[in-house]
């Protein structure tokens, strides 16, 4: 059955009739016919007590194309001059499990294929040069390293050692490449969309109530005041009065002591913020043109990151939209008119005393 065109012939014959029942035959040569594919299962199920030699040689195959372990006496075996790179460790077990069967009489050849002598294949190599099945060439054939040069299967067994060192080099050499790139990646991403992560990991933690009630009875202050010297008569007069005589809360005010003696306002800042759960900014004309009660905004802005209900804006002045700074602006205020804006009086049944009040307890 050479050069019989049995790929085409046989590709319609889903039923695998065309040997079937033929149980004694023991020598089948489908050499030269074009087979590529994989034969199906029961292509050889009459023959599969029988059949002792069976040559593929001068086909299309990539791998050994059937199940070799479903034979129980087949002894020889010719694969040569086909198109596979290397024997799988599945298809190796194979054909030892048939070694075993044959009582050691087991031949096969390989001779013609275009294998290669790449780091997948190396336990395949080694194969080669310590198994007992008969092979052609004595397992020294003609191979491709992984860089084009051509080599022999016995070459490599020979430096084997320094071959899988080799692999187990660029191996690693790959993945810590690749992980260095990952982790590249992250930090770039990271950098580039820092307030959206801060904002996402603000937002998971601060879903959870059991974690904002745990975190706001440990905070010492309840709110952190930012105001330039020319209010310090209103922060000190009506609201201080206001929220911690009439309403008990803690208040954070770095003019009053409330910070460590000698330390620098700007790390007095960043240290203070922290420690409270809110922050009043008392914007006033005198504030949106200073820089440091810019800067004073920026950081408490950036500290209650997606928690606009820990940010109090109270507009003690009548400021037009164009001079409030940008962070600032996205903030829901609380407007003062001119009575709130009295440094002696204070009459918390008025509006706005009442909408400060609601706007701390949230």
């Amino acid at each position: 059955m050479q050069s019989s065109s049995l790929s085409i012939g046989l590709k319609d014959d889903h039923h695998s009739q065309f040997l079937q029942g033929l149980k004694r035959l023991q020598y089948i040569d489908f050499s030269r016919n074009a087979f590529e594919d994989r034969f199906r299962i029961s292509t050889f199920k009459s023959q599969l007590d029988s059949l002792q030699s069976l040559i593929l040689e001068g086909n299309l195959f990539t791998s050994i194309p059937l199940c070799l372990e479903d034979f129980n006496i087949l002894r020889f075996l010719n694969i040569r001059n086909n198109k596979i790179a290397y024997l799988t460790t599945e298809e190796i077990d194979a054909i030892e499990v048939l070694f075993e069967k044959s009582n050691r009489t087991m031949t096969v050849l390989l001779e013609g294929n275009p294998l290669v002598c790449t780091c997948a294949s190396l336990d395949f190599v080694e194969w080669l040069f310590t198994t007992k099945v008969k092979l052609d060439s004595n397992g020294s054939y003609s191979c491709v390293e992984k860089d084009g040069n051509i080599t022999t299967t016995n070459f490599v067994y020979n430096h084997l050692r320094i071959m899988r060192i080799r692999c187990i080099t660029t191996v690693w050499l790959i993945f810590s490449a690749t992980l260095f790139g990952v982790l590249l990646l992250f930090i770039l991403v990271g950098y580039r969309y820092k307030m959206h992560l801060q904002y996402f990991c603000l937002f998971i933690g601060m879903a959870n109530p059991l974690f904002r009630k745990s975190k706001e009875e440990a905070l010492e202050y309840d709110a952190y005041i930012a105001y330039c010297d020319g209010d310090y008569k209103w922060v000190y007069g009506p609201l201080r009065l206001f929220l911690e005589e009439r309403r008990n809360y803690k208040l954070l005010l770095l003019d009053r002591g409330d910070v460590l003696a000698g330390e620098h306002r700007l790390f007095a800042l960043n240290n203070s913020i922290p420690k409270c759960k809110k922050i009043i900014l008392v914007i006033s004309k005198e504030f949106v043109n200073n820089d440091w009660a810019y800067y004073e905004a920026t950081v408490g802005i950036e500290h209650f990151l997606g928690l606009q209900a820990r940010i109090i804006v109270i507009n003690l002045e009548n400021i037009t939209k164009t001079e409030i700074p940008q962070c600032v602006l996205q903030m829901m205020s609380l407007d003062a008119n001119d009575h709130i804006r009295k440094t002696d009086t204070l009459n918390e049944n008025n509006i706005f005393w009442k909408c400060l009040d609601q706007a701390m307890q949230r």
